[in-house]
């Protein structure tokens, strides 16, 4: 049996620099780079916490969040429309320009394509579309429908369930170490794509795959089990 393939999307999927300059113009910084960057890693925070605590709230309102709480780091406010103009960034990130032609290679080859995410099915059906991507997908599932955030073990398990396969029948495709172990500590097996500044951890669980991109990936997957 041919695994189904499980993506997570942000900065898998989608590349989110195309933020950058939308973190420049809120906080008046040249370079919005790093600040995304600092974002991000506000919202990993968040969601960890909200797991570990038990206190779900949705990863819009994370996002949200986050703004705010860098805002405050550089010595700033956000404005209504501040954060109105990050919302509207998130709507429309692209994807990687490696994500079509390797999703088109493995629905080529017969395998169910599916994405898992932390953010919401109508957000990730949005951004699929957005992207040119959604014709790809066979199934769009979001951990809302468990109120916990990925890493968490109920995330995979849903997933396998709501795919109608065991967790053993899933590959996870991430860029994120974090999401690889998780996966693997719920039985899935994982593949890691490298984006940008993204690793593994050394004394992490090791993926079955490893890839710079998605094209790469999909190459060595079809060839080891088609």
């Amino acid at each position: 049996m041919k695994p189904v393939l499980v993506f997570d999307m942000n900065e898998t999927l989608l590349d989110m620099s195309a933020l950058d300059p939308t973190f420049a113009r809120i906080l008046g910084q040249a370079q919005g780079s790093e600040l995304r960057k600092k974002w991000f890693t506000l919202v990993l925070e968040l969601f960890l916490t909200a797991t570990i605590t038990g206190e779900y709230r949705s990863f819009e309102k994370l996002t949200d969040d986050a703004l705010q709480m860098l805002a405050q780091q550089q010595g700033r406010e956000t404005s209504p429309d501040d954060r109105a103009a990050l919302k509207d960034a998130l709507a429309k990130i692209p994807a990687y320009p490696d994500v079509s032609p390797g999703l088109t290679r493995l629905k080529e080859a017969g395998f169910t394509i599916a994405t898992l995410t932390n953010s919401s099915v109508e957000s990730a059906d949005r951004l699929l579309g957005v992207a040119g991507l959604r014709q790809q997908f066979d199934a769009v599932l979001s951990v809302d429908a468990v109120k916990r955030f990925k890493p968490a073990r109920e995330t995979y398990e849903y997933a396998a369930k709501d795919l109608g396969v065991k967790p053993g029948d899933i590959l996870l495709v991430a860029a994120h170490a974090w999401d690889i172990a998780g996966a693997m500590a719920a039985g899935c097996e994982a593949a890691f794509i490298a984006r940008p500044e993204k690793v593994l951890s050394p004394s992490g669980p090791e993926p079955k795959y490893q890839a710079a991109d998605l094209t790469m990936l999909a190459e060595r997957v079809c060839a080891d089990l088609t």
